[in-house]
């Protein structure tokens, strides 16, 4: 698929994935029919069991299949207490402790979720935590880290990053450039880091290594950095994009977090899609109410394109980046699919579990 077979508004919907973390997909599938929107983020609260998610996922790929892009099907899956799968699956034990035992362990844990999100239609997973952990019983992070310096976890990441890769799973490495600086939680408090040679000498250092890597994505946190970021959150930040990763030749897709996190604090209430779209970043995830939501926020797309003729060609920059990266992990729309074989994968993820132990 060629970027200049596009319409505008088809390539706008591309810079966007969007959820609700409610029942009422419904809204998204409207949105995937009429908006082309790119991707969908799926939430615990839009299925009641396995079965239930399996039928939202083939709906969703069945709206999409007159649009001319196929959908990114994403979810936050990382084991542990971020658990998206309804509980006929076993959940997977956390990383932190996994990682613990050794680097086999990890290889199959990550080799098991990508087999569950694959044969359930998902093929991108907001996973591996590549933060360094600095606070260990923050809530923030709280096993959600590798256990390690930052050798350690680069090399566990990557373990985890390729073991995707074999699933046709896209993994998206977070929270750049490392959350485990602050205990402050994000979704209700921006963290501002003013220890920024501890931020660049350590907690980037993972993230640094799995770049050059090539890691198909990377997501960038809402972290206020001094002297780096103007008080604006990294992840909507356009010179500190493009200072730590543009310019050090990380052309693979740059995602948002959820911005929409971001409305709870006044400062950037009225300008974050604004400033989300104008960022480097390629893709914007975002968690609406509604439709009228999703609808709101590609209309003002639309309505800077209009004012401001160059950001036209930085949307077809981004559209042909996500083009390449849906072609080469093979993403599809394809419906026939069953789910896993939910005994069977129950029996080697409670034998995994059991290998940790007491950790």
């Amino acid at each position: 698929m060629n970027k200049k077979e596009l319409s505008i508004e088809e390539m706008i919907g591309q810079r966007f994935i969007f959820g609700v973390n409610n029942t009422n997909v419904a809204c998204v599938i409207k949105l995937i029919k009429e908006c082309h929107i790119g991707g969908v983020i799926l939430y615990r609260k839009n299925y009641e069991n396995y079965s239930d998610m399996l039928s939202v996922i083939k709906k969703m790929k069945e709206a999409n299949k007159d649009n001319k892009i196929p959908l990114f099907i994403s979810i936050d899956q990382e084991g542990g207490r971020v658990n998206r799968i309804p509980s006929q699956i076993h959940n997977l034990r956390n990383i932190n402790d996994v990682s613990r035992v050794d680097s086999d362990l990890v290889s199959n844990y990550a080799d098991i979720m990508g087999r569950i999100l694959y044969e359930s239609g998902i093929n991108m997973n907001f996973a591996p935590v590549m933060d360094i952990d600095n606070h260990s019983k923050s809530n923030v992070l709280f096993k959600r880290c590798f256990y390690g310096d930052d050798e350690e976890v680069y090399q566990m990441g990557k373990i985890y990053v390729d073991k995707l890769r074999e699933n046709k799973v896209m993994a998206v490495i977070k929270h750049f450039p490392g959350h485990g600086i602050s205990k402050h939680d994000s979704h209700f408090f921006i963290p501002y880091i003013s220890n920024t040679e501890e931020l660049f000498n350590k907690h980037i250092v993972p993230f640094n290594k799995m770049i050059k890597s090539n890691a198909p994505a990377i997501m960038i946190g809402h972290l206020i950095i001094r002297g780096e970021t103007k008080m604006l959150p990294a992840s909507i930040s356009t010179n500190f994009i493009n200072k730590y990763l543009c310019d050090k030749n990380y052309h693979n897709l740059i995602i948002t977090d959820e911005v929409n996190m971001l409305k709870k604090h006044l400062l950037y209430r009225y300008s974050f899609i604004n400033k989300a779209i104008k960022s480097p970043s390629d893709i914007i995830l975002v968690k609406i109410k509604d439709y009228n939501e999703g609808v709101n926020i590609i209309s003002k797309y639309k309505k800077m394109l209009d004012e401001n003729s160059e950001l036209i060609d930085k949307l077809e920059d981004n559209v042909k980046k996500i083009i390449a990266y849906k072609e080469q992990y093979s993403i599809n729309d394809n419906t026939n699919f069953d789910g896993v074989k939910i005994d069977k994968i129950n029996q080697e993820i409670d034998k995994l579990n059991a290998k940790i132990g007491g950790v």
